[in-house]
């Protein structure tokens, strides 16, 4: 409880998403991807990343494979802060927190760009009354769904007083 109530630091971060419309995975081109920032009031936790809550995020996972929910005592909740996002650019803010490592984690839906083709036709190609072969006439557009980013990030606090940036990002 004192690494989130005891300290002088501060996390400071923004929460977005940004489409991949450079076809290498992972990587946005800046100037065609806008930002897609989370919503105002998005919840964005933190959680001290101790070696107790290491082990019950791996023995969450091992169990929620099998449907099996593991519940953390009610002392280890109360030490997990939650925020939101204060502004239409993302941003968020703890406060008060210990040299440490932290886990942030959020999700948030936003508009994703999906690109396909369908053939409409054939073209059969002649030379000389001679058939050569086909090609397909294809028509190309452009949609827009909702997608949903679960982003996390662990940050480290060096020294009492710090201020860490950080981006909670999703590149698709």
């Amino acid at each position: 409880m004192q690494m989130v109530t005891g300290g002088k630091s501060t996390i400071k971060g923004q929460a977005f998403a940004r489409d991949n419309e450079s076809g290498i995975k992972g990587i946005a081109v800046l100037n065609m991807n806008k930002k897609q920032y989370a919503a105002r009031g998005t919840t964005v936790v933190l959680i001290p990343y101790t070696a107790y809550y290491k082990e019950w995020i791996e023995v969450s996972k091992k169990y929620g494979k099998q449907g099996k929910v593991v519940e953390l005592p009610k002392e280890a909740r109360e030490c997990i802060r939650i925020t939101q996002v204060t502004n239409d650019e993302g941003q968020f803010e703890f406060t008060n927190l210990m040299p440490g490592q932290y886990l942030l984690y959020s999700q948030f839906g936003y508009e994703h760009t999906q690109h396909a083709s369908e053939v409409v036709g054939r073209r059969d190609h002649y030379i000389n009354n001679s058939y050569q072969g086909s090609s397909d006439i294809l028509n190309y557009f452009t949609y827009n769904v909702n997608a949903s980013a679960y982003v996390d990030k662990v940050v480290t606090i060096k020294k009492d007083g710090d201020v860490e940036q950080v981006k909670l990002k999703k590149t698709l």
